[in-house]
């Protein structure tokens, strides 16, 4: 196997282009593959403007598997003989529908790519490619959220795609599942729809089960422990993640993680007349983050592998916004067995700082993988050269602290303060120090550890009357008695090198009194400065 590079993928925070922190290669890191189609080693490089040709797709994707190869030795090492393999795709729209644009799911040449490699090289039994998508099925009697073409109802198994869409790709999904049936006759190959494949009671009602506990004890992360699932998920032996990496207006990005929203059975979740998981988001969601129920939806199978379609994605939104420019081309692909390095990895590469993605830091404590960009070897290319900032969605926000002091006497000694750790952005002052009452006086404290002078924004969300010092200087005072959100206030600020300490006094205007703060970077786009940490 040929190594271009073995150091870890992070970029500097002080300018870009900006260089790799060397890491020599070393027993327990992740590995991720990492090839874009200009790479020396494929058979015909191409550029990064390329349209591709599947030859040319097939090539970087098995290459990627090559050089992400897990624990076991090889991607087909790891799938034991005679397993049932579910590829799940990102196949959320179809063509026809007003949100569907290139780039909006994962390329079928990549789905093919992955789907011709397990078939060939491994020795499992039976092949599925599985995904629930924003459209019912042919055979669903409903006439609403249906797709037609040619006059003739489709769905994503039958739709044909034509040769435009994914040169050297032309036809259906069914159509490459029957071609890869004819080609491998000892295996079966199928399609599971997971939109209509919900885990029922033995009367046939959708039946819930709670998020299995990770070995470390780490269970459920949403706004409820008790999900619809599918049996397809629950029950395969080896499950492949193959997403497009693109922006999304909740959780910043979509990578293998975020795309386990597809196997939440929409039968289950969807409202009448619609064919969305609108009940998936209103009964788990916390906080207006999505971020729980993703990880609570991967804890049901983890991916046992993963290969991110990189060639085209979309930015500031993760459907169509008929923006021209929505639309990005990186030719690109990357794979490993660790979602969360892959994932993490994507972030980076679309320009946001990945320790925000509070995802990932969920699957990192179910040890779904690791966050930690000195624990990841990147093999192939070095992906600082393909660093690009992408349009981010209007409302993102990165992760404010969770480390805090907090003091119903505000006059206290700061050592009498009580520490807590929130799972959430925002401070509830009432949930942690008990009732509030109009007039209620409280006192937090947060400190900022940062590598070095460091300038940005600070970013206070409030309710009540607060005041806001910074290393003992007055930076801000605030007043709301209005709608609470995340960053409302914002003020330009500078960190000194070390630790520095956010004190703020809060009066309670009402009968609830809360707070949040992120340090923003200078671009005030909502990711956090690079090179802090927070600590009470």
């Amino acid at each position: 196997m040929g190594v271009c590079s073995r150091r870890c993928f992070l970029l500097s925070s002080a300018a870009i282009p900006a260089s790799l922190w060397a890491s020599p290669s070393g027993a327990g890191k992740t590995r991720l593959g990492f090839v874009p189609s200009t790479h020396a080693r494929l058979a015909r490089p191409a550029s990064p403007e390329d349209p591709l040709d599947y030859l040319r797709v097939r090539d970087m994707v098995w290459k990627a598997i090559e050089y992400g190869a897990p624990r076991a030795g090889s991607l087909e090492a790891k799938i034991p003989p005679g397993a049932w393999v579910v590829i799940k795709p990102n196949i959320v729209a179809l063509r026809p529908r007003d949100f569907y644009r290139t780039g909006d799911i994962t390329d079928f040449r990549v789905t093919r790519a992955v789907l011709e490699y397990v078939a060939a090289r491994s020795q499992a039994g039976r092949v599925t490619i599985a995904e629930g998508g924003s459209y019912r099925r042919v055979s669903d009697p409903a006439e609403d959220n249906v797709c037609y073409q040619n006059g003739a109802r489709v769905d994503a198994r039958t739709f044909d795609w034509g040769p435009e869409e994914f040169p050297g790709f032309n036809g259906s999904l069914g159509g490459m599942l029957e071609a890869c049936q004819r080609e491998h006759p000892g295996k079966k190959f199928d399609y599971v729809d997971l939109s209509y494949d919900a885990v029922r009671d033995e009367a046939g009602r959708f039946r819930r089960l709670e998020v299995p506990r990770a070995a470390n004890g780490v269970g459920a992360f949403g706004g409820r422990p008790d999900y619809f699932v599918t049996n397809t998920i629950r029950k395969c032996d080896f499950l492949i993640s193959v997403p497009v990496m693109k922006v999304h207006e909740q959780c910043g990005i979509t990578c293998s993680l975020k795309n386990y929203v597809g196997t939440a059975p929409r039968e289950a979740y969807a409202p009448p007349g619609a064919f969305y998981n609108a009940a998936l988001h209103k009964e788990h969601s916390v906080e207006d983050r999505i971020d729980p129920f993703i990880c609570d939806l991967a804890a049901f199978h983890p991916p046992d592998y993963t290969v991110v379609d990189a060639i085209r994605g979309l930015q500031y939104t993760e459907h169509n916004n008929n923006m021209p420019d929505q639309m990005i081309r990186s030719n690109l692909i990357f794979a490993g067995e660790d979602p969360v390095a892959a994932d993490a990895l994507a972030a980076r590469l679309m320009g946001f700082n990945e320790q925000d993605m509070e995802f990932l830091h969920l699957a990192e404590q179910r040890g779904m993988g690791a966050l930690d960009r000195r624990r990841v070897d990147v093999i192939g290319e070095e992906p600082d050269r393909y660093f690009r900032r992408w349009a981010k969605p209007k409302r993102w926000y990165g992760r404010g602290s969770r480390e805090w002091r907090v003091t119903r006497d505000p006059q206290a000694p700061l050592a009498s303060w009580t520490r807590i750790t929130i799972p959430t952005d925002t401070l509830h002052f009432g949930q942690h120090l008990g009732m509030v009452t109009p007039g209620a006086a409280f006192g937090a404290c947060t400190r900022l550890v940062s590598d070095g002078h460091q300038q940005g924004f600070l970013w206070v969300g409030a309710r009540g009357k607060v005041t806001v010092r910074l290393n003992g200087e007055p930076v801000l005072a605030l007043e709301n008695r209005t709608r609470y959100r995340i960053g409302q206030f914002q003020q330009a600020v500078e960190l000194k090198p070390g630790e520095n300490q956010l004190l703020f006094h809060v009066e309670a205007l009402r009968d609830a009194a809360d707070l949040s703060v992120l340090m923003v970077n200078t671009r005030n786009d909502g990711d956090t400065v690079e090179g802090i940490r927070w600590t009470a």
